[in-house]
C-alpha cells in the first residue's frame, strides 16, 4: 500500500488566514450542533489544497450526504481529498464510497476492515480480537491549517433536530494554527498505518462499475424535504456566517493534540504509548477539582479507587454520565452501577443525564444558548470532557471506560486555558443540576433527586424534589437486565 503525505501547508489559503501564526493555536468552542455542522461545511467550501477527514461513523442520512456532496464538489474544483472511515459501519455506505472514490481527486481508505464483506458477523467469529477494536477518532482537517475536533460523528443525531433517532449532547472545537498542524500529523499516522486499506482493494468491483448509483442515492437524500429543511436551518448558524465573512473570533490557547497509535487495534501498542498516560501527564494530578463528563462511565476498580483517594484528599469530584433512561448502550450501564455506592460514600458527586423528553434546559455549555439546539437540549449525553482545577480542559472522543483505555483508538485536545476551564466549571455548577438527576446515598440505598430549573449545585435535598429509589423512567425488566449484566465478567469489553 502506498504511503502518502500531504505537502507543507501554504500561508496564503483561506484556512491559513483564520490564524496566521503557525507557532500558536487559536480555537473556538462548537457546543451547538448547527454551528458544528455549519463549520464543517464552510471549511470544506473554503478548502483550496486538501481535505483530510477520519470518522468512526458516517451515516447515509441528511448530514452524511450533505458532507459527501460538499466534499465531491470540492474535489471537482481541484481539492485533493482523503477520507478514512472505520469499517465497522460502512456497509450502508459502500455504494457512496465507490462513487466518491472513483473521482480522481478523492481517495478513500477503510480502517481495520472486515475480510468477509457479505457476512460481517462471520468475520467477528474468526477475527474477534482484532475486529472488537475500532478507530473511534473524529477529525476534519482543511489545508493543514484549520481543523474541527471533538466527539461528533457524521449523522443526523449529532447535529439535526429533525433526527428520528434523537439528538446527542456533544462538543467540538475549531482549532487553527499549530493545533491544526498537530491534527494533520495525527491523520497522516493513521492514513499510512497498516490497518488502513484502500477501499478499492476491499469493495466489490461491481460497486465501482455502477458507481453512479452512489450519486443517485446521495441525490435522493439531498432532495428529501427533511434535508432541505435542515439546510435552511444551517443558514442561521452564526459560526457559518462568521467563517464566511472571515470575522470568526478565535481565542489563543496552548493546545496539545493527543491520540492513540493506530496499531492499538492490532494489539501491538505499548501501554505507555497510549492516549491515557499522555492525557494524565498533560492534565496533571487534580488538587482541588476534577469534573468528568462521559456518556459511558466505567471506571473499573482501579479507576474508582483512584477517584476515591482523590476525594478523601479533599478534591471535589463531579461526574456527569448517562442515566439508564438516556443511554444508547444500556449494557455499558452495568459496568457503572457497581461503582456508584462506593463513589458516593467517598463524597464524589454523581449526576445522571435526563433526556429532554422529561425536562427542558435553558443554557448551553459555554456561553448563552441561542436557540433550541443548545448542547443540553438533547436526548442523550455524548460529550467527553475532563476539567482539572479550573486550569486545564480535555475535549475529545475518549470515554472514561475500559474500551477507550485498552481497545479502541481515541483522540482529543488538551486546552491549557484558565478561562475555558472556568467557563466549563461554571456551566457544570449552573446547568448540570437542571439537566440531570443528582444521586445521594442513605446507608446503602441510592436516591435520585429530580432536576430543577436553575437549581444550585449542592447536596442538600430541596423541598420540591421528586426523589426516586430506583433508576428513574425505567421498567422493572430494564433494571433486571442491568443487574444480571453486572454478574457477567464483561467489564473489560464495555
Amino acid at each position: 500500500m502506498d504511503k502518502t503525505r500531504a505537502a507543507a501547508p501554504r500561508d496564503d489559503t483561506a484556512a491559513a488566514r483564520l490564524w496566521p501564526d503557525i507557532t500558536t493555536s487559536g480555537l473556538t468552542p462548537l457546543p451547538d450542533g448547527l454551528d458544528a455542522f455549519g463549520a464543517r461545511l464552510k471549511l470544506i467550501e473554503m478548502a483550496q489544497d486538501r481535505i483530510d477527514a477520519q470518522y468512526y461513523l458516517w451515516r447515509a442520512d441528511s448530514c452524511g450526504d450533505l458532507m459527501f456532496h460538499a466534499i465531491v464538489e470540492a474535489a471537482k474544483r481541484g481539492v485533493k481529498v482523503r477520507l478514512l472511515f472505520d469499517d465497522n459501519a460502512t456497509q450502508v455506505l459502500e455504494q457512496r464510497i465507490a462513487w466518491a472514490d472513483s473521482h480522481p481527486n478523492i481517495e478513500i481508505r477503510l480502517f481495520n476492515p472486515f475480510a468477509m464483506r457479505w457476512c460481517r458477523p462471520l468475520s467477528y467469529l474468526m477475527h474477534f480480537t482484532r475486529l472488537n477494536r475500532r478507530m473511534h477518532n473524529k477529525a476534519l482537517v482543511i489545508d493543514g491549517r484549520a481543523a474541527v475536533l471533538g466527539g461528533r460523528n457524521i449523522g443526523n443525531e449529532y447535529y439535526n433536530n429533525l433526527s428520528k433517532i434523537g439528538l446527542f449532547m456533544d462538543f467540538d472545537v475549531l482549532v487553527a494554527g499549530s493545533g491544526a498542524q498537530a491534527a494533520q500529523e495525527e491523520f497522516e499516522s493513521y492514513w499510512n498505518s497498516e490497518p488502513a486499506w484502500p477501499a478499492r482493494a476491499l469493495l466489490s468491483p461491481k460497486l465501482y462499475e455502477a458507481c453512479e448509483k452512489g450519486q443517485e442515492e446521495c441525490r435522493a437524500v439531498l432532495e428529501h424535504s427533511d434535508t432541505k429543511t435542515f439546510a435552511k436551518l444551517l443558514k442561521n448558524s452564526p459560526v457559518l456566517a462568521d467563517l464566511g465573512s472571515g470575522q470568526i473570533s478565535l481565542r489563543q490557547a496552548k493546545v496539545s493534540v493527543l491520540y492513540d497509535p493506530p496499531n492499538k487495534v492490532l494489539g501491538r501498542a505499548k501501554r505507555r504509548k497510549l492516549l491515557f498516560p499522555s492525557l494524565h501527564m498533560a492534565m496533571g494530578n487534580p488538587k482541588e477539582r476534577f469534573d468528568i463528563i462521559s456518556p459511558y462511565f466505567v471506571p473499573g476498580r482501579r479507576g474508582r479507587n483512584q477517584l476515591i483517594r482523590l476525594a478523601k484528599d479533599g478534591v471535589k469530584i463531579r461526574v456527569l454520565t448517562n442515566s439508564l433512561a438516556s443511554s444508547d448502550q444500556p449494557i455499558v450501564h452495568t459496568g457503572y452501577v457497581g461503582h456508584r455506592r462506593k463513589l458516593l460514600k467517598a463524597g464524589a458527586e454523581l449526576y445522571e443525564f435526563v433526556n429532554d423528553q422529561k425536562v427542558k434546559f435553558r443554557r448551553g455549555l459555554i456561553g448563552r444558548r441561542r436557540r433550541g439546539t443548545s448542547p443540553f437540549a438533547r436526548n442523550k449525553l455524548h460529550a467527553k470532557i475532563l476539567s482539572v482545577d479550573m486550569q486545564t480542559v480535555f475535549i475529545g472522543t475518549f470515554n472514561f471506560d475500559p474500551r477507550s483505555l485498552f481497545l479502541n483508538t481515541e483522540m482529543g485536545v488538551v486546552i491549557e486555558d484558565k478561562q475555558w476551564a472556568e467557563d466549563l466549571h461554571s456551566s457544570f455548577q449552573k446547568v448540570i443540576p437542571s439537566a440531570a438527576w443528582r444521586l445521594s446515598i442513605d446507608n446503602q440505598r441510592i436516591h435520585w433527586h429530580s432536576p430543577a430549573q436553575d437549581a444550585p449545585a449542592q447536596n442538600s435535598t430541596r423541598d420540591h424534589d421528586e426523589v426516586w429509589t430506583h433508576e428513574p423512567y425505567t421498567s422493572w425488566w430494564q433494571r433486571a437486565v442491568v443487574i444480571m449484566g453486572g454478574w457477567l465478567p464483561i467489564e473489560w469489553l464495555l
